[in-house]
């Protein structure tokens, strides 16, 4: 019994030892390879995940790779500008196994494993980013530097990789550093540009003020030359009314003096004001009830007569009053 036990007990394990040898599996992120006695085609590549058979033991090897984005990145490497200037840069790169087509397939007659990829790949990667040297220093920073276009060159660099199986997905520049001497001479040379650029906005703020100037100077003058122009107009339709109008006065001489006399006597007594004076000067005799000689014409001041008087404002709050003496 015991020996049956035994026999079964082995036979357990071989089967499953056998079944082990059987079956592979591949996951949903990963491509395989199965080779038949060393030899792989484009049969050979498995991209369907999950449980999947094989010859055992020796007759059929199983090789898996990862789909997945794989992170290369590069040392600090010491480049020269093409203005002269010595910088650090630190590059990455994104790749990953093309597993479109026969890419699997390129991949592993190039590289057994993939750390023997990352290995490879970092050389042709170094060389790809000295295209920085191509490069002024202003082209690195600043608003308009050209990372975008120095990027898409040390990708495009990069392109002949896909012959190998490997597709590169994205490329950069991470760290960009400068020795402490570089960093004086970039220092003098910003302060140098920002010097020029400031006197270039000084001059053409100056040009700019000095329009501004001129057009309000002419401005001005146009204004100026319209208001004397109006004025002169004004003051020759005054002339020609005040003609007309001393032409009609001197039809009644009288009645025109006599005006201008309550006119004067008007404004004179405008405000709340004590008069004393002598009623014989015009226009003052007009305070009289009536003319000296008793008629209604116009009465006249009298003649040789003079008289002194003084006006005196008050802040009265009654209505004008007027005494004569």
């Amino acid at each position: 019994m015991k020996k049956i036990a035994a026999i079964v007990i082995g036979l357990i394990i071989l089967s499953v030892l056998l079944l082990f040898s059987m079956t592979y599996s591949v996951g949903f992120n990963q491509v395989a390879l199965k080779s038949h006695f060393g030899k792989v085609d484009s049969s050979s590549i498995i991209r369907e995940p999950g449980l999947h058979f094989r010859w055992p033991f020796f007759a059929d090897s199983v090789t898996t790779y990862d789909t997945r984005v794989q992170l290369l990145k590069t040392g600090q490497e010491n480049l020269q500008t093409a203005d002269g200037l010595q910088v650090v840069i630190q590059a990455f790169l994104l790749w990953r196994l093309d597993a479109e087509g026969e890419g699997p397939l390129k991949f592993y007659q190039s590289y057994p494993e993939m750390s023997d990829a990352s290995g490879a790949l970092i050389t042709q990667f170094r060389d790809a980013v000295s295209v920085v040297s191509e490069y002024e220093f202003n082209d690195l920073l600043g608003e308009g530097n050209k990372l975008n276009e120095i990027e898409s060159k040390i990708l495009a660099r990069m392109g002949t990789a896909v012959s190998e199986g490997v597709k590169p997905v994205s490329a950069g520049i991470s760290r960009i550093l400068l020795r402490e001497k570089v960093s004086q001479e970039v220092i003098k040379g910003m302060q140098a540009r920002r010097n020029t650029l400031a006197e270039n906005e000084r001059a053409r703020g100056e040009a700019e003020a000095e329009r501004i100037r001129s057009e309000a100077t002419t401005i001005t003058d146009k204004i100026y030359a319209f208001a004397e122009q109006r004025a002169q107009e004004i003051r020759t339709r005054a002339d020609e009314r005040s003609a007309r109008y001393l032409e009609e006065m001197s039809q009644d001489e009288e009645l025109a003096v006599f005006l201008i006399w309550l006119d004067t006597l008007q404004k004179a007594l405008s405000k709340n004001t004590t008069v004393i004076i002598d009623t014989d000067f015009a226009p003052w005799h007009l305070m009289k009830p009536e003319s000296p000689d008793g008629s209604l014409r116009i009465p006249k001041p009298r003649a040789g007569e003079g008289g002194s008087g003084k006006v005196k404002t008050s802040d009265a709050s009654d209505s004008n009053k007027s005494q004569g003496s």
